[in-house]
């Protein structure tokens, strides 16, 4: 039997936002949305509609609360798909709402000529293409409403063993601004996912299937002042997550200021915790220069456990265009607070660290370098049974290095090299993989990648190599994707080698403007197990 506190609201406030959000409004042809259908560490492969108002070097981007943060630029398109090179460290998931911003109506927005200015956007959204227009003198609040609401199902089956497994999963996601054309807005991203005969796990506890990652309402103060409620990611402090609570924030020039109060959802089935309280302020400064966008924003959060200080540190992030088509961004957390044989002090540590430089010398070359070092976070109440052993852990540290290289429309090639190493390792991680694609291959008209990966690390010495063929069925309406792997890990620390045959069918059928299916069938072959993996997902847009 369900508890009725929490969960009972939770509830209620999720069916009352899918009325809300079925408002009828006006189509908003500014962001079209898509999905993330495939990811490799080279390239993230996107889903849309069509592509007919897309075009190579525009920005896709993923949302973060009410932000979007630029993942990658296009480099290459089908009628329904795109493809590029992630842009920086953002955690993306396949089935992941994406974004490209396309043609404003001129309806939306009444423009004085006068005084050119910079759109605002989110510290964090790094290396967009900037954006200029005449300042805008009065904003005619419109609904936009946007949203998707999909059915998924994951079978596991394997000839070795009775534990084939099949799981559904039910997602809904909305975005409704300036609702009945109001000063209020609202979104929201939630997830029901069960194992089918494995009911009895929902009904011990519903947040073992139910996740809400975001459900909140926002009010505009005025046209550079709001104020948040529920539960939302504020980009200015992603790096918290999600806060349950309230959250404000003010524009003052290219000044952005806000705080926040509330706590932090239960680590165990992301269920609301009041124990786990929390609070914060941030500051951020946004200038555009010749050579591009800088930003700089810094924070200081307090989290606590049952009225105890869990943590306390501060964070800094900043992105600079040093110079034409040189781009630094640089990240780093300070801990405030620590406890040392159960007395607490003040003193400072550094608990992360990530620098990264991106470097286009000219549109067909592009440069990247990137460093981190991070250490493990420390909560002093949440995890007290675990702190010695992870003070014990050493610092993690990072070398990537990228080279991407276009010598033509129709071919791209790169090079991937990471290197990693800790204390306690007795040899350094290294990482080596390429690939090349070549699009519109004669006779087959598809789009060819070959990759190679070669690992080393402590314990296996493995190699991949995978090939990959995608193209359109009939344009705009169908697209297939098929592709071969072969994996050969060498375990040194044991005899036996892992050797698998992989085969993978995609195939995605957009059947009407808003409604779309998409069958993905994996098949590996090992010495003497094979395993079978089916995935089907049903979306519909609003």
């Amino acid at each position: 039997m369900f508890r009725m506190s929490s969960k009972s609201i939770i509830i209620s406030v999720v069916l009352v936002l899918a009325v809300i959000m079925n408002l009828n409004g006006q189509e908003s042809t500014r962001l079209l949305t898509g999905k993330v259908s495939y990811i490799t560490a080279q390239n993230i492969y996107v889903k849309f509609p069509g592509t007919e108002n897309i075009h190579k070097g525009d920005t896709v981007f993923i949302q973060f609360g009410t932000n979007l943060i630029p993942i990658f630029l296009v480099e290459s398109l089908s009628s329904v798909s795109c493809v590029g090179k992630p842009l920086v460290k953002t955690e993306i998931k396949l089935d992941d709402d994406v974004f490209v911003r396309v043609k404003v109506k001129k309806a939306d927005m009444v423009v004085k000529t006068e005084e050119p200015v910079e759109l605002p956007i989110a510290p964090g959204a790094v290396r967009d293409t900037a954006v200029t227009v005449a300042k805008v003198a009065e904003v005619k609040r419109k609904q936009d409403i946007q949203g998707s609401v999909s059915v998924s199902s994951y079978s596991n089956l394997s000839n070795t063993t009775a534990d084939n497994s099949q799981r559904m999963r039910y997602t809904f996601s909305a975005r409704a601004n300036n609702i009945v054309d109001s000063r209020f807005s609202a979104e929201s991203y939630v997830v029901f996912s069960h194992r089918l005969n494995y009911w009895s796990e929902v009904q011990q506890n519903l947040f073992n299937a139910l996740k809400i990652y975001s459900l909140s309402v926002k009010y505009d103060l005025s046209d550079k002042t709001s104020i948040s409620a529920g539960r939302k990611i504020n980009n200015n402090l992603s790096n918290i997550g999600a806060v349950d609570g309230i959250q404000a924030e003010t524009r003052m020039g290219q000044f952005t200021m806000g705080a926040v109060a509330g706590s932090r959802p239960n680590d165990a089935d992301y269920n609301i915790n009041f124990k786990l309280l929390e609070y914060g302020a941030f500051a951020a400064h946004n200038v555009l220069t010749k050579n591009g966008r800088i930003q700089t924003s810094f924070a200081f959060f307090e989290q606590r456990n049952s009225g105890f200080t869990d943590r306390r540190f501060a964070y800094f992030q900043h992105d600079n265009a040093l110079l034409k088509n040189l781009f630094l961004f640089t990240s780093c957390e300070l801990d405030l607070y620590k406890v040392v044989e159960g007395i607490a002090k003040n003193q400072p540590t550094l608990t992360s660290l990530y620098l990264s430089l991106r470097y286009k010398p000219f549109k067909q070359l592009s440069l990247f370098a990137s460093y981190d070092a991070r250490k493990n976070v420390i909560y002093y109440e949440t995890y007290k049974s675990y702190t010695d052993r992870l003070l014990e852990e050493a610092t993690r540290q990072g070398l990537q290095l990228k080279v991407n290289y276009r010598p033509g429309n129709k071919v791209s090639m790169g090079v991937n090299a990471g290197y990693r190493f800790r204390d306690k390792d007795i040899n350094p991680n290294e990482n080596l993989n390429g690939y090349l694609t070549i699009n519109q291959v004669p006779w087959i008209k598809a789009t060819a990648t070959i990759t190679a990966n070669l690992l080393k690390t402590n314990y296996l010495n493995g190699q991949i190599y995978e090939i990959r063929l995608s193209r359109d069925i009939i344009p705009g309406k169908m697209y297939t994707d098929l592709s071969y792997r072969f994996v050969d890990y060498n375990f040194l620390n044991s005899s036996t080698n892992l050797i698998q045959n992989i085969a993978q069918l995609n195939l995605s059928w957009q059947f009407k403007h808003k409604m779309s299916l998409s069958i993905d069938y994996e098949l590996t072959f090992e010495n003497v197990s094979n395993y079978h993996r089916v995935y089907l997902s049903f979306n519909k847009r609003f």
